[in-house]
């Protein structure tokens, strides 16, 4: 900060003087070593400026780099002339840790000093400090300007301060007594070894990381002992404890080699068991005296190193293959010692020794393979130990990275008549690994490591394992037709065929007469039905168990078929895991195409059953999401179905089955969005399971269910009353999402996909109140489905088509409403007699009091109202409530009870804003 009038008139001399001797070519090349030059001499910098476009990020020849370098030095010689020409002192100090990039910088500064010192008028204006090491050899040679008589040459040595002198210093810098500071100095002497320099950064370092803080009530600094020794060390300390690593004795250096090969982190506990190994011994104690010397830290149990270069350091002292073999020693020490460890550190013991063994895997650096010398029974037992690891990474965490490192590693140690002698461990490793690459989506490793694979399956089994993952990866990557083709030419083989034609007659016959053999059977038979036990119907199940959900809405009567096909084996034959997922989809089959809906709801509760007595998580979603998503609505609360959906949703996830998962997500959020879940909440987890579908999120590519799942969360936005603007920035907007639905459904013919398509407008216009256009869609969605009540958005058709066929019945006398209404209406209340009051009394009553309104009924129509809105409450349809209160509002308007047609009407609004939908609330205020 410049002072007085002096110091601005010095200060413009001096610009005028640098702008003078470098021009702005010369001031613009040396701002990138002296960043204030800039500001020195009066120049404005640019973002652009300071975003590097300097000439230094040139690519240079070797000739062009050295005529740029001579360039700069020759600037910074005139820098400086122009600055001591105007006749003050200036002070230049350079610290010789800090390196400059484009300079040669010894002999730079050199030329530098005796271009001043051979100016008289020069050297007596400068003091020139430079910080180096110790040795005599570091830093710069001035014999070159000590020959001129008026130059001073001294060399200070700062020596380490010893602790009680440290810790007087740090006493005296706190404003603390000697004894308060005692225990701080300690820590701070060991991690900076005296030196002052190192002390004042680790401070400052304590400070920022408020490790050392001021506090105001007891008006001094405090710290905690046991969490300062915590604070790592700086790059410029841990290169002065290098150069004491050679000092060391030499078996405190061997026990630091074997405890670096550990990380930057040891538990004692384990290390101590190697005490012994390669001659290494008192492991305890050496470890000590790497504290000491500040080359490790310790932390109760724990000791690390006090910096990663010197972990780094230490550990590269031992050549490659020698270190190989020490890693190998290690972990089978540690092994062969578990029997005597400590409890606590069992688990940790066995993760750490075979992370050891997988270290001494050949890694071919430097061209060398490094080749470590193992039997066949060593690599198997270490084959079968990474199988394990492999497999408990998946069962216990669903950390498929960490089980794929470990099943290459097993891979790795299978010697090399695996195949012929140890068939089980080598076939389980490659199964394990390719279902690890089905979970990470690396489907073109997979598809080669499958077909190698069929090639060594030695039977049907492990034949059928292999062909599961292949059609999952096919069905996963949208190879539809190939994947159906490769079902069939399974089944084929297997001899159990599917027909080669299916069409809807076909599927109703079949069905009607499973429907017919099944009806009899009961859960606590299911309990205790017989297992299959034939090898070629159990392999046929897996295969057709291995059809995703998604088959069932692209291609229903495909999906049909196979139900029926399982079915009909599992009667046959006996029950299997796969059976619950063949009574599942039967279930929703005759739903769908027979419209049984209690038949359908108990080849649904047979499913569980068969679930609970198998228990296979990689079953869940398959069994769960046709049961909870479809069958159970139609008896059960959706409340509780969601809750259901929600399980299946965790279990699936660990079980690593993600295309399933998607599916169950987007089913149950549609769940919650007509159970009336807060839409604050449903809009963050609809945005979610989109970001999740984002494989490549820069080149915006996106896995399956996106785009429809994108249109339910701008559904949802619509509701809200929340601009478009932030999901399209993230995703892709409202108008490609539908162009890439419409798109979806022209090349695969999938109707659910259009179906969906229309269910989204029609949501979106009659929030509005835009009958007419939402009954269009509506009429639409219907032609593409059953009519039925089969799906969970068939719920909200039903309902809003019912209103709007009673409201335009009143406004417009167009004929056919009040049949669409009067449908819409027996529809529901056939639910609400047969099926589940919870979920369709509120409705039918809805739609009764709309009924008994249009048909001038007033009296029954406000009782029905109340009915239903009493009804929707006790059974926490908070969205149905408000739209109950909407309607009665309407009516009392409308029929001259002006007050008190307000007062519901402003209930309404309350109870839309508390859903969350905005939108929709303000839509009832023009009403009022």
């Amino acid at each position: 900060c410049w002072g007085g009038s002096d110091d601005l008139c010095y200060c413009y001399k001096v610009a005028t003087k640098i702008t003078e001797a470098l021009g702005p070519d010369g001031i613009d090349s040396l701002s990138r070593f002296i960043p204030s030059l800039n500001r020195l001499v009066g120049i404005e910098v640019t973002d652009n400026d300071r975003d590097g476009n300097h000439q230094s990020n040139i690519v240079r020849t070797g000739e062009e780099s050295t005529m740029y370098e001579q360039r700069i030095e020759y600037l910074l010689c005139a820098l400086v002339d122009a600055i001591l020409s105007v006749g003050r002192p200036i002070l230049l100090l350079y610290d010789a840790n800090t390196k400059c990039e484009g300079l040669v910088e010894s002999e730079f500064l050199q030329k530098l000093l005796k271009h001043i010192a051979d100016r008289a008028s020069s050297r007596e204006h400068l003091l020139f400090i430079e910080c180096c090491g110790k040795k005599e050899s570091e830093g710069l040679d001035t014999s070159t300007i000590a020959s001129h008589d008026s130059v001073n040459v001294s060399r200070i040595d700062i020596g380490e301060f010893s602790k009680p002198a440290l810790n007087d210093a740090i006493s005296y810098a706190l404003r603390l007594p000697p004894r308060v500071t005692a225990p701080l100095s300690e820590i701070i002497h060991i991690k900076t070894m005296g030196n002052i320099l190192f002390v004042i950064q680790f401070m400052k370092s304590l400070e920022k990381s408020k490790m050392l803080t001021y506090n105001l009530s007891e008006r001094q600094w405090v710290w905690d002992t046991d969490i300062v020794p915590l604070q790592r060390i700086s790059d410029s300390v841990a290169g002065l404890l290098m150069s004491k690593l050679l000092n060391l004795n030499k078996s405190v250096l061997d026990c630091l080699i074997m405890a670096s090969c550990f990380g930057s982190q040891i538990n004692m506990p384990i290390m101590e068991l190697l005490d012994g190994l390669r001659g290494v011994t008192n492991i305890g104690k050496n470890l000590v005296i790497g504290v000491e010397e500040g080359i490790l830290e310790k932390a109760g149990p724990l000791y690390m190193f006090s910096h990663n270069s010197l972990q780094r350091t230490v550990y590269e002292i031992t050549p490659q293959n020698i270190r190989n073999q020490l890693h190998l020693d290690i972990g089978s020490t540690l092994i062969s010692k578990s029997a005597s460890a400590p409890q606590e550190v069992i688990e940790e013991l066995f993760s750490v020794a075979l992370s050891h063994i997988n270290k001494s895997l050949p890694n071919g650096e430097n061209g060398q393979s490094n080749e470590i010398n193992l039997s066949p029974s060593q690599r198997g037992v270490f084959a079968k130990l990474n199988l394990k690891a492999g497999q408990k990474a998946i069962s216990n965490s669903a950390d498929f990275a960490l089980a794929k490192f470990h099943l290459n590693a097993g891979m790795a140690f299978l010697p090399e008549q695996c195949w012929h002698d140890q068939y089980d461990l080598a076939f389980n490793l490659h199964i394990e690994y390719a279902n690890v690459l089905l979970v990470q989506r690396e489907y073109e490793e997979l598809d080669t490591h499958c077909k190698i694979l069929l090639l060594k399956a030695r039977c049907v089994e492990d034949q059928i394992k292999i062909h599961e993952l292949l059609i999952a990866y096919l069905f996963r990557s949208g190879k539809f037709p190939e994947a159906l083709e490769h079902v069939r030419s399974v089944l084929d083989t297997l001899g159990f065929p599917l027909p080669t034609t299916v069409d809807k007659d076909t599927v109703r016959a079949v069905l009607e007469a499973l429907r017919n053999a099944a009806s009899g059977f009961t859960p606590e038979q299911m309990r205790t039905f017989p297992l299959m036990t034939e090898e070629v119907p159990k392999q046929a199940m897996k295969i057709m168990g291995s059809v995703p959900i998604l088959l069932t809405f692209s291609s229903p009567t495909f999906a049909a078929m196979i139900a029926c096909q399982m079915t009909q084996l599992s009667i046959q034959h006996g029950l299997c895991a796969e059976s619950a997922v063949a009574f599942g989809n039967l279930g929703f089959a005759i739903n769908s195409v027979l419209q049984d809906f209690n038949c359908g709801y108990a080849m649904g509760n047979l499913g569980l059953a068969i679930f609970q007595r198998f228990k296979s998580n990689t079953l869940i979603l398959k069994t769960y999401v046709p049961i909870f998503g479809f069958l159970k609505s139609w008896k059960e609360p959706l409340q509780s179905c969601s809750e259901g959906l929600c399980y299946a949703v965790h279990e699936g996830s660990l079980a690593g089955d993600r295309g399933s998962v998607f599916l169950a997500k987007v089913v149950l959020n549609r769940h919650l969005l007509v159970n009336g879940c807060k839409l604050s909440e449903l809009r963050m987890k609809q945005e979610s399971l989109c970001r999740e579908m984002m494989y490549n999120k820069q080149e915006k590519k996106f896995g399956a269910f996106f785009y429809q799942s994108l249109g339910d969360l701008y559904t949802i936005l619509s509701l809200i009353g929340e601009p478009d603007d932030r999901v399209a920035s993230i995703f892709i907007s409202r108008e490609e999402c539908e162009k890439a639905l419409l798109e979806n459904y022209s090349s695969t013919k999938n109707t659910s996909v259009l179906q969906l398509f229309y269910y989204h407008r029609f949501i979106q216009s009659f929030a509005v109140r835009d009958f007419e256009t939402a009954l269009n869609y509506c009429e639409e969605y219907d032609k593409l489905g059953s009519g039925i009540i089969a799906r969970i958005t068939d719920v909200a058709t039903v309902l809003f088509s019912g209103v709007i066929g009673f409201v335009l019945a009143r406004k417009t006398n167009q004929d056919g409403m009040l049949d669409i209404g009067e449908h819409r209406r027996m529809q529901l209340q056939m639910w609400a007699d047969h099926g589940s009051k919870w979920n369709a009394e509120n409705k039918a009553l809805l739609l009764q009091a709309e009924k008994y309104y249009t048909t001038g009924n007033l009296d029954q129509a406000k009782a029905s109202y109340e009915a239903s809105v009493k009804s929707a409450r006790e059974h926490k349809f908070i969205n149905e409530e408000a739209l109950a209160y909407e309607l009665y509002g309407i009516f009392r308007v409308e029929t001259g009870h002006l007050e008190n047609g307000k007062e519901l009407l402003k209930k309404a609004q309350s109870l839309y804003a508390e859903w969350g939908a905005m939108k929709k609330a303000s839509e009832v205020f023009p009403l009022m």
